[in-house]
C-alpha cells in the first residue's frame, strides 16, 4: 500500500494521538514562533505549510503569526495524503488559508497555481523523512527556491541516526507507547511501525546539514525538544541569502 494511503487510514485517529504525545504541539508551536520571528514586517506574509497533514502544524504557523501582530496573512497547506487533508479542511480557518493535495516534490508547479510570487518563510514538519533519499536534495532547492531573498525554513523532524541513546529511547517509546497507543485507539498501527522505522533511517542532522548547505543556504541554527524527546526531535532554521 502507498504511504499516502496508509495516512489516509490513520487520519480519523492521527489528532488524539498526537494529544496524548507530551510535548508535541508546544514543539510545533516553537518551530513556528522560531520562524515567524524571522520574517521581518511583510505586510501580509504568505507562509507555506509543507506535509501539514491534519493541520496541526498549519494552527501553530496562524497563532504565531497572529502573536506576532501579522494580519491577513496567506498559509498553503500542503500534503500528499487526502485523508489527512479532509482532516484539515473540516477544522475552521480564516480567509488566506488553503490546502493542496500534492506531494513535495511537486511543489514547484503548486506554487505556480496557488501563490503569485516566492514566499516568506517555509515551515516543513515530519516531511523530509518521508521523501525518498535519493529526492531530499532537489526537494530542498525547491523550498529555497519557492522562498523570497531572505526568506527562512524551518525543518522539524526526529534525527536519531548514529546516536545510541536517542536510538535506544525512540525504539522503546515507539513499541511500548505509541504503537499500543494506536493498536487500542484504532488508529491503524502500520503506520506507526513504519514512524519507527522512517525515524531509523532518516538523515542524521549532520546529513541535513549538508543538504541545506548544498541547496545554498545560510545562518543554519539547530535546537533540541524539551523532556523525552531532548536529542532526538530538532529543529533547523535555515535562511535564503538576499
Amino acid at each position: 500500500m502507498q504511504l499516502a494511503e496508509q495516512f489516509d487510514r490513520a487520519a480519523g485517529r492521527y489528532d488524539l494521538l498526537t494529544r496524548l504525545n507530551p510535548g508535541y504541539h508546544g514543539a510545533l508551536r516553537s518551530a513556528a514562533d522560531a520562524l515567524v520571528a524571522r520574517l521581518g514586517t511583510p505586510s501580509r506574509p504568505t507562509l507555506w505549510d509543507l506535509g501539514c497533514g491534519s493541520g496541526l502544524s498549519t494552527r501553530a504557523l496562524l497563532d504565531a503569526l497572529a502573536a506576532a501582530g501579522f494580519d491577513r496573512p496567506r498559509v498553503v497547506g500542503l500534503d500528499a495524503s487526502a485523508g489527512m487533508l479532509d482532516q484539515a479542511r473540516a477544522k475552521g480557518w480564516p480567509q488566506g488559508v488553503s490546502f493542496v493535495e500534492a506531494v513535495a516534490q511537486d511543489l514547484p508547479e503548486v506554487a505556480a497555481r496557488e501563490v503569485d510570487g516566492p514566499a516568506d518563510g517555509a515551515l516543513a514538519a515530519y516531511l523530509m523523512r518521508n521523501v525518498p533519499q535519493d529526492q531530499r536534495d532537489a526537494v530542498v532547492r525547491a523550498i529555497r527556491d519557492q522562498l523570497r531573498p531572505g526568506g527562512w525554513v524551518a525543518l522539524q523532524d526526529y534525527h536519531v541516526k548514529g546516536e545510541a541513546v536517542p536510538t535506544a529511547i525512540w525504539t522503546v517509546v515507539c513499541w511500548a507507547v505509541v504503537l499500543p497507543l494506536a493498536a487500542v485507539v484504532r488508529g491503524n498501527p502500520a503506520i506507526y511501525r513504519y514512524l519507527w522505522r522512517s525515524v531509523l533511517d532518516n538523515d542524521s542532522t549532520a546529513d541535513l546539514q549538508a543538504r541545506l548547505e548544498r541547496a545554498g543556504l545560510t545562518d543554519i541554527t539547530w535546537s533540541t525538544a524539551r523532556g523525552w524527546q531532548r536529542g532526538i526531535l530538532h529543529t533547523v532554521l535555515a535562511r535564503r541569502p538576499a
